[in-house]
């Protein structure tokens, strides 16, 4: 049993740093840089946060066509591939093992736990097993 504790505000840093600094093939995770993904969707990384000691991953991204020119079916697979090319590789350079990752789309950009309904969101949850992104359908 491994047990993951940390100083949460250091590993925001660190894990904000460390999405910013990817390169080769994958986009910047830089406020208002484009992060490409199967829809073709505009799509820019928000903000990453950690919870339950890390137990439990967030990583907002701002899609502000959602609900106008994308449902839901046409941007699912982006999920995945958000997983694959921008959580995993944080998660491995960082030796980071979370119980859940929780990935969402938001049409504009509000604060983490605000409740606006004229906001679209979306939301998927994976579990990281062996480097990989596996979906968790709740």
């Amino acid at each position: 049993m491994t047990i993951f504790r940390c100083d949460m505000s250091l590993l925001r840093t660190t894990l904000t740093v460390a999405i910013s600094a990817l390169a080769g093939g994958v986009a910047a995770a830089e406020e208002g840089a484009s992060v490409p993904v199967p829809s073709g969707q505009p799509l820019s990384f928000l903000e990453f946060i950690p919870e339950q000691d890390g137990a439990l991953l967030r990583f907002r991204f701002l899609a502000p066509a959602i609900g106008t020119q994308f449902d839901y079916l046409a941007v699912r697979d982006d999920f995945q591939a958000l997983c694959d090319t921008q959580v995993t590789p944080v998660l491995l350079d960082n030796a980071l093992a979370p119980e859940r990752i929780v990935l969402s789309m938001s049409a504009a950009e509000i604060p983490f736990g605000e409740v606006n309904a004229d906001v679209l969101q979306f939301f998927e949850v994976f579990r990281f097993e062996n480097g990989t992104c596996i979906w968790e359908e709740f």
